[in-house]
């Protein structure tokens, strides 16, 4: 079984390092429409046998259940990251692959997703952020995994820890799954060359 798992944290607290440019209404609106755009597209992939959204947000749950996907409740006890490093290992029990995105990808694309998970080959395969510091996707061929963090640095960390591991891991520079919106210079570059079709797209125009 190929697994997409989706972790989506609340977004009343989403995209700090933007508040130089949005306020918080506006940061959690921005992050409600990226996750909406990354569900859209999760539902136009042919590839993935099951994708798992993993939240403890009530709003993410009526966004997901609607799409057929499972929605698994985080409760979150030791902190969001035990929370799904423990989602992938259970997952990793009933499926040969998983791969685990990031909730903030606007131009993320459907044959992005199909194309990870059927051509890796390495027991890891990480897919780092656009400056190389981030992880916007990790995938874990059964029973290969790597105790996953967020966060700038944590490409380079992964990289570590799956040679520390034993694990050969692959590298694949994919642009949707690479572009996130963190900082002002990413939500001018998305503006300057928006995905005209996205929910994101269409939230900014309205709130710039």
């Amino acid at each position: 079984m190929k697994t997409v798992l989706l972790p989506v944290k609340d977004f009343a607290n989403a995209k700090q390092r933007l508040a130089s440019r949005l306020d918080p209404p506006a940061r959690a609106g921005l992050a409600r429409s990226m996750c909406l755009d990354v569900l859209n597209t999760l539902a136009r992939t042919r590839v993935p046998n099951r994708v798992v959204v993993f939240t403890a947000a009530d709003e993410v749950i009526q966004m997901a259940r609607p799409l057929g996907f499972d929605v698994v409740l985080e409760k979150a006890v030791d902190g969001h990251s035990a929370a799904v490093n423990h989602m992938v290992s259970e997952l990793l029990s009933s499926s040969s692959r998983i791969l685990s995105i990031a909730s903030d990808l606007p131009r993320l694309v459907p044959s992005e997703i199909d194309f990870v998970l059927d051509a890796a080959t390495e027991p890891i395969t990480l897919i780092p952020s656009r400056d190389w510091t981030g992880t916007n996707g990790a995938l874990f061929i059964s029973p290969a995994r790597i105790v996953m963090e967020y966060g700038e640095g944590s490409f380079r960390r992964h990289l570590s820890k799956a040679a520390a591991a034993g694990h050969r891991a692959d590298v694949m520079n994919l642009p949707g799954i690479a572009f996130d919106i963190d900082t002002p210079e990413d939500l001018d570059l998305f503006l300057d060359d928006p995905r005209r079709d996205s929910e994101t797209w269409r939230y900014l125009t309205n709130h710039q």
